[in-house]
């Protein structure tokens, strides 16, 4: 029987955490996206087309808890930082943690000479 080892890799890929800084705190992110974030993010960017309300703020929240933590969220949000500000926020993270993704995957295919290591794909350093 073939098995599938799913946490044994995720423990593997593990990636370096990242650093986030606000109102002068240093946070640490793990530096893939918790699968809850976009969902939530999703939902509430198609009630912010509309109005956004208090569920709105919630999804935002929410999201925000997952990526965060519970305890940053609560002291992070004691800065005064804004539901919109929180959204921006969460954006930000999301281009920093693919940002990143992006760039260890091009270091990943990329051989030492700067061209891919997938047939026929060439890249320029």
């Amino acid at each position: 029987m073939r098995t599938l080892k799913f946490d044994q890799f995720l423990r593997e890929s593990q990636r370096e955490k990242l650093r986030i800084d606000i109102y002068g705190h240093h946070y640490e992110l793990e530096s893939r996206i918790p699968a809850i974030v976009p969902l939530k993010m999703a939902r509430a960017e198609k009630l912010a087309e509309t109005d956004r309300n208090a569920e709105y703020t919630r999804l935002i929240f929410e999201a925000a808890d997952a990526m965060f933590g519970k305890e940053n969220m609560e002291e992070i949000c004691s800065f005064g930082l804004s539901a919109e500000d929180l959204s921006l926020l969460i954006q930000k993270c999301f281009e920093m943690i693919n940002g990143a993704a992006a760039e260890e995957e091009s270091e990943e295919l990329s051989d030492e000479g700067g061209r891919s290591s997938l047939p026929g794909r060439s890249q320029k350093k």
